[in-house]
């Protein structure tokens, strides 16, 4: 890892814009990781649960990650607080390492192939959203479809060679409005559907991984078959 250009990069280039947001999302990361192992030595209960809503968010995406949380029973204000956390935390982690893929610099080959698929989205978008501008991104950012996420569209920014404020600024906004959307509509469901049992959130829970999965899987097919 020292003798990485990455580490370098960050060492000689503290004041870039790109290692300022990095090591301010490993920082946000550590306080989450700090509260959950609080938590566990406290032995509430919440520490399992904080862990489980990152990694099902992180792995599943926003929608999975609301309904994880209101079905431990958080509320919608601490459900939408925790999955914005999260969600922010990831991006700004995750941005300035696909910049740095993009430069050369990134040292683990796992991350190529995940930052690799995102730059063929990101080209794939990137024409047809610049006509639109900053309002094109935001919209991308804020719908619920497949690859449609932060990541992505903080990627399409960078190629609409947006500043990386503006750019940050635009997809955060995009997916925290996202997040209040999903939060809502999950707990009106959630109400309705509660004339059919009390485990609605376990059932939705259950068909956001199902999607996630079968989406993740789609893609590969895809892939191999235009290879």
């Amino acid at each position: 890892m020292k003798n990485s250009a990455l580490y370098r990069f960050i060492l000689t280039q503290p004041q870039s814009a790109e290692t300022k947001l990095f090591l301010f999302g490993i920082t946000l990361l550590v306080f989450y990781v700090i509260a959950i192992l609080i938590c566990l030595l406290l032995q509430n209960g919440i520490g399992d649960e904080l862990l489980s809503i990152g990694l099902s968010s992180l792995i599943f995406g926003r929608a999975a990650g609301i309904s994880l949380s209101l079905a431990l029973g958080f509320n919608t204000f601490w459900a939408t607080i925790l999955n914005i956390y999260i969600e922010n935390a990831m991006v700004i982690i995750l941005y300035p390492l696909f910049v740095w893929s993009i430069q050369g610099m990134s040292s683990c080959r796992r991350a190529e192939k995940v930052f690799s698929s995102i730059y063929e989205m990101a080209q794939k978008y990137e024409k047809s959203l610049k006509h639109y501008g900053i309002i094109g991104l935001f919209v991308f950012v804020w719908l619920p479809f497949w690859m449609t996420g932060p990541i992505v569209g903080a990627a399409i920014g960078y190629f609409m060679r947006l500043n990386v404020w503006l750019n940050l600024l635009v997809v955060l906004s995009g997916t925290n409005l996202a997040i209040l959307c999903w939060a809502y509509l999950l707990e009106c469901l959630d109400s309705e559907l509660k004339y059919f049992g009390q485990n609605t959130m376990w059932v939705l829970l259950g068909i956001f991984i199902s999607l996630a999965i079968f989406g993740t899987l789609f893609a590969k097919f895809k892939q191999k078959g235009k290879k």
